[in-house]
């Protein structure tokens, strides 16, 4: 059982740069079934910004519930170690890769128990989507190495979404279109996206001035365009956007200067915490993409273990090129203490990180 001090990371779910640490009375005895985890290496990105300013809409806020209502816990990515089991087949002390609370313990009902890990049988998670509820162990996933976890923290949530994202446009036949432009295509999941689609279509990476130098030498897009040369695409080429930024004065500046515009893919909010509203826009109605959607359409297609292989190889080569030495993509920055995780999210709401910067935090 944890005898450290316990506490948890909470953030004002309609003013999100309002967060608080409350501290917890340590964690009771888990009960027959339940599984006691203690996160302890998880990343913080835009991602969980997205997660935050679309809790509500998206049900992110309800997969770690508190007592407040006007309180939430934003999901995180990472690795716990099992503190306390009262199910057979998991032990204390072993670790597991899955979705998390910024917090120091977590009870789990662990369901589906088997040699790659567990499901989470909570009453509350059920209606929420299966991709988020799984535990994999560590000693016997396939991507896991122990001296790469402050890597997979970071990537491996936000390269799912790219893979699976890459695979349902080129499964559309790109709607049609001829060329990708691809918005903050400084952020991670989107660059893990235009290197998922490869050679496969023309890809456009849309970002600032600043990040300009980065995106071109990702290695990731075949062009690099600043918001401020928009103009310069022809705007007759049937194009397909990708909006990561989830600015509606971007999205509308697309819409009406691509005349050919095939189709308008809302993934994240790397630039805005502001929900969306209705925009009346020319083309395309701009459609969200959930990857657990394409991820149990490609289980059923493909069967679980191609699926898996499919994504290990991709993976695999994404990895190698992220830390090729030459590009200089990625620097990890680890933080300590929930103190540090309240940090690090306030820096990445105000879009102070560079893209250059993968956040971890430890417990």
């Amino acid at each position: 059982m944890p005898q450290h001090p316990q506490a948890r990371l909470l953030i004002n779910k309609t003013e999100l740069s309002q967060m608080h640490i409350e501290d917890l009375s340590p964690p009771a005895a888990p009960a027959p079934g339940e599984v006691l985890l203690a996160p302890d290496l998880f990343s913080l990105t835009t991602n969980n910004v997205t997660y935050a300013a679309y809790g509500e809409a998206m049900r992110y806020w309800d997969f770690f519930p508190t007592d407040d209502a006007a309180w939430g816990q934003v999901p995180v990515w990472g690795f716990a170690n099992v503190v306390a089991s009262a199910v057979e087949g998991i032990s204390e002390g072993e670790r597991f890769y899955g979705y998390f609370p910024p917090a120091s313990v977590l009870r789990v009902q662990a369901a589906n128990v088997g040699k790659r890990g567990f499901r989470d049988g909570t009453a509350h998670r059920q209606a929420l989507p299966a991709a988020y509820n799984q535990y994999l162990r560590c000693q016997v996933d396939p991507l896991y190495t122990t001296d790469s976890e402050a890597f997979q923290a970071i990537y491996r949530p936000l390269f799912i979404t790219s893979f699976t994202l890459a695979d349902f446009l080129a499964d559309n036949n790109w709607f049609g279109a001829k060329r990708v432009v691809i918005s903050s295509a400084s952020s991670k999941t989107a660059y893990g996206t235009g290197f998922c689609i490869d050679d496969a279509v023309d890809t456009i990476g849309l970002t600032s001035q600043r990040n300009r130098d980065f995106v071109a030498g990702s290695g990731c897009y075949r062009h690099t365009l600043t918001y401020s040369e928009l103009d310069t695409l022809d705007s007759k080429v049937p194009t397909l956007y990708v909006d990561f930024s989830g600015d509606r004065e971007l999205r509308s500046a697309i819409h009406h200067h691509c005349r050919a515009l095939k189709y308008s893919c809302v993934v994240g909010s790397a630039q805005t915490v502001a929900m969306p509203t209705k925009q009346t826009l020319p083309g395309p109605a701009p459609t969200f993409f959930f990857a657990p959607d394409q991820i149990i359409k490609r289980t059923a297609e493909w069967g679980a273990q191609t699926f898996t292989e499919q994504l290990g190889n991709a993976w695999s080569r994404f990895s190698a090129h992220v830390n090729d030495p030459q590009r200089e993509l990625l620097k990890i920055v680890e933080g300590h203490g929930l103190d540090a995780a309240q940090q690090v999210f306030a820096q990445l709401l105000a879009g102070g990180a560079t893209p250059q910067q993968g956040h971890v935090i430890r417990l």
